[in-house]
């Protein structure tokens, strides 16, 4: 949620935070964690900070959960890094 709100204020994505978080929290298949000690534990120094974050939760809930976690990114860093499944490798101007 973080990158979402980062990337909404620079104006690459046309969603809002609060429309982004409504749209999550009412998803059955979503689930938010915090940004806590585990992540941090897990997020892979070779990535720049919003992708660590994003790639140390999947990873952190993967091991919790005993399965792959999959992210749906168009983020060509965390697609190619092969750290974590990726559902979806588009083009990022499609988000705008």
């Amino acid at each position: 949620m973080l990158e979402t709100r980062y990337l909404y204020n620079r104006r690459r994505i046309t969603i809002s935070f609060e429309e982004a978080l409504r749209h999550v929290e009412a998803a059955a298949n979503a689930l938010l964690h915090p940004l806590d000690i585990s992540v941090v534990t897990f997020a892979p120094d070779e990535l720049e900070i919003h992708d660590a974050i994003i790639v140390g939760t999947a990873l952190y809930l993967s091991d919790e959960l005993k399965e792959p976690v999959p992210l749906i990114t168009c983020d060509k860093t965390i697609s190619d890094s092969g750290l974590v499944p990726v559902i979806w490798k588009g083009n990022s101007t499609s988000l705008q």
